[in-house]
C-alpha cells in the first residue's frame, strides 16, 4: 500500500484555508496513485477549535468544507481527515475515510472508554482508524483480537509540545508498533497561540520507525509499505541535553514565526539591556523573522555600565540588527521633577527603581507603535515565578519568549546559539545577572540563587511535592519557604503578562 501523509500547522476556525491545504495535498496523492492520503487530527477545523464549536455558522462552514472535500476524492486514492462535526452539521466528533466521492468508513468518538472504531478493509488492508490520543491507542495493548484483525494503524493526533513528555511520547509509540503490523502516525506541527505542536509524524512497519518527518516544521511523505527495508531509520528523539536544548530552539523560533504570522505582523521589537535574556531573544527573533525585521533599542540610565551598553550593541552588530541607543537618564529626571511632591524627602527605592523600567517599557511600545512591530519579552521562567519584574515595564510585550524556561535553560540555549560562532557576546554569558536599576545592583540582592529556585520549582510544579516534600529533599528550609512565598505572592502579576511560549506542562500563569 502507498501511503502519502501530510504533517502542517491547521489554524483554528480557518475553515477554508484549512481546506485548500488537504485539497492540495490530495490532488498531489492522487497523482503519486497513492492508496491512503492522511492529514492529522482537526485538520480541517483547526487545531483546537475550542469557542469557535458555539456559533452554528461555524459547523456550517465545516458542513460544506466536507461535502466538498468528499465529492473531489476519486475511486483508488483514499483521504483521511477528521472534524468535530458530522457531515449534516451536527457536533459529532468522527474520523472519516473517504474516496469515490462519499465516506466509505467513520469513526466515531469514544465513550465510557469503550472504543467504538471498527476495522475497515481498503485495497485489501485492514485498517483501524483511530483520531484520539496516544494514549487512547494503548488500549489496543494486550488485545489479540485487535492485533490480529489489523494491518495498520492508523493514529491522527496533535500533540502540544513539552520536552518532558518526548520520551514518553517516542516510547508510547514504540510499544504500539511492536503490536501492529503497522502504525501510521500523522500529527500537526507548528505554533498556534503560545503553543507549539510537535510534529515528528513517523510510520513503523514490524516494529520499525521507517519514516520520520521533523519536529515542528510543515512537511510531507510518501512511503510504499511492500518496499523491502534493511535499515532502521534513526528517531530524532531529543535524548541528549545537546538534542533537548536544540529542540527547545526550533520550538521557540517555530513558535515566534508562526506567532507572528497568524496575527499579521511582520516586525519585532527587541529592549536590549546587554543581559543574557535579551541577548538571547534577539537572535531567535532574527532566525524566525529575518535580521531586516528585528529592531533592537538599548535604553541606558546613568546607572548601566559601559560594558553592558557594548556587549548590546556587540550582539546587534554580530546579527546585523538595526538599533538604536536612547538614554532615559533625561526622562527619568523629567518623571522625579514632576513626582518631587511625593517622593521628596524618601529614600531612593523601589519605586524608582521601577520606574526606570517603566519608562523603557513606554519607549519600547512606542517604537512598537510607530513601527508596525510586536514587542517580544524578555523575562525568563524563574525570575516570573519569583514576581521579579516590573508590570508595565519589563513585564510588557506581545508575547514571551523566554516565559517558560528556567535560568539555566536560557544559558544552555544562549551557548547553542554560540556553538558555531559567537553571536551572543561572551561576557553576556560569564558576567553576574543584574538589572542594573542601582549602582551595583545585582540580581542576587532580591533573589535566591537561581540554582535554588529552578530545584525548587521543578520539585513543586513539576513533581508536585509541597513545602515539607522539597524540604525533605534536602534544600534549605528558608529558601523553600522564601521562593515559594514568592511565587504565590506574585501571581497576579502573572496574570498580567503576555502570553508565554509553551515548552514544558507546568507555564507560570496559565497552568497554575
Amino acid at each position: 500500500m502507498l501511503i502519502s501523509i501530510l504533517q502542517d500547522s491547521f489554524r483554528a476556525g480557518a475553515v477554508e484555508e484549512n481546506a485548500g491545504k488537504i485539497r492540495d495535498f490530495y490532488k498531489k496523492a492522487v497523482v503519486q496513485k497513492v492508496d491512503l492520503a492522511i492529514v492529522p487530527t482537526e485538520a480541517l477545523c483547526g487545531f483546537h477549535p475550542e469557542k469557535h464549536l458555539d456559533y452554528s455558522d461555524f459547523s456550517d462552514r465545516i458542513a460544506k468544507a466536507q461535502k466538498k472535500l468528499v465529492r473531489e476524492t476519486d475511486a483508488f486514492t483514499a483521504l483521511v481527515f477528521d472534524s468535530p462535526f458530522a457531515m449534516d452539521g451536527s457536533f459529532a466528533p468522527m474520523a472519516a475515510l473517504a474516496c469515490n466521492g462519499c465516506i466509505q468508513h467513520a469513526v466515531s468518538q469514544f465513550s465510557d472508554g469503550e472504543l467504538q472504531d471498527d476495522v475497515f478493509v481498503f485495497h485489501g488492508n485492514r485498517i483501524l482508524l483511530t483520531y484520539t490520543s496516544l494514549a487512547t491507542a494503548m488500549q489496543f495493548g494486550g488485545k489479540a483480537d485487535w492485533q490480529e484483525a489489523i494491518d495498520t494503524l492508523v493514529l491522527l493526533d496533535g500533540t502540544p509540545f513539552a520536552l518532558e513528555e518526548e520520551e514518553s511520547r517516542i516510547a508510547l509509540l514504540d510499544y504500539i508498533s511492536g503490536l501492529m503490523p503497522e502504525v501510521v502516525y500523522v500529527a500537526q506541527c507548528g505554533g498556534m497561540g503560545g503553543t507549539v505542536y510537535t510534529g515528528a509524524s513517523a510510520i513503523y512497519k514490524d516494529g520499525r520507525l521507517r519514516l520520520q518527518l521533523p519536529y515542528f516544521a510543515t512537511a510531507s511523505a510518501v512511503f510504499d509499505t511492500q518496499a523491502p527495508s534493511s535499515r532502521k531509520c534513526a528517531s530524532i528523539l531529543p535524548d541528549t541535553a545537546q538534542k533537548k536544548i536544540a529542540c527547545i530552539h526550533d520550538a521557540l523560533v517555530c513558535a515566534i514565526r508562526d506567532y507572528f504570522k497568524q496575527n499579521g505582523i511582520k516586525k519585532a521589537v527587541v529592549g536590549l539591556s546587554g543581559g543574557i535574556d535579551s541577548a538571547v531573544v534577539l537572535p531567535l527573533a532574527v532566525e524566525a523573522l529575518g535580521r531586516k525585521n528585528v529592531f533592537g533599542l538599548m535604553m541606558p540610565s546613568q546607572f548601566s555600565t559601559d560594558h553592558s551598553v557594548a556587549d548590546a550593541v556587540a550582539l546587534a552588530e554580530n546579527l546585523q540588527v538595526y538599533y538604536e541607543i536612547i538614554p532615559i537618564e533625561p526622562v527619568y529626571k523629567a518623571f522625579m521633577q514632576q513626582l518631587s511632591p511625593v517622593f521628596k524627602d524618601t529614600p531612593f527605592g523601589l519605586a524608582e527603581e521601577n520606574l526606570q523600567a517603566r519608562i523603557r517599557g513606554n519607549l519600547l511600545m512606542a517604537v512598537a507603535n510607530k513601527t508596525g512591530a510586536m514587542l517580544l519579552n524578555t523575562s525568563n521562567k524563574s525570575e516570573a515565578a519569583c514576581g521579579y519584574g516590573t508590570m508595565y515595564g519589563d513585564l510588557c510585550g506581545g508575547l514571551s519568549v523566554l516565559g517558560d524556561l528556567y535560568k539555566s535553560q536560557v544559558y544552555a540555549l544562549a551557548h547553542y546559539i554560540n556553538r558555531k560562532k559567537e553571536i551572543i557576546p561572551i561576557h553576556c554569558i560569564t558576567k553576574a545577572p543584574s538589572a542594573e536599576l542601582r549602582p551595583g545592583q545585582k540580581d542576587s540582592d532580591s533573589l535566591p540563587p537561581y540554582d535554588t529556585i529552578e530545584k525548587v520549582l521543578r520539585l513543586h510544579l513539576e513533581e508536585k511535592k509541597d513545602e515539607k516534600e522539597i524540604i525533605k529533599s534536602g534544600i534549605g528550609r528558608d529558601a523553600v519557604q522564601r521562593i515559594l512565598g514568592l511565587y504565590y505572592k506574585n501571581e497576579y502579576k502573572r496574570r498580567q503578562t503576555p502570553p508565554a511560549i509553551r515548552v514544558s506542562n507546568t507555564v507560570l500563569g496559565v497552568d497554575r
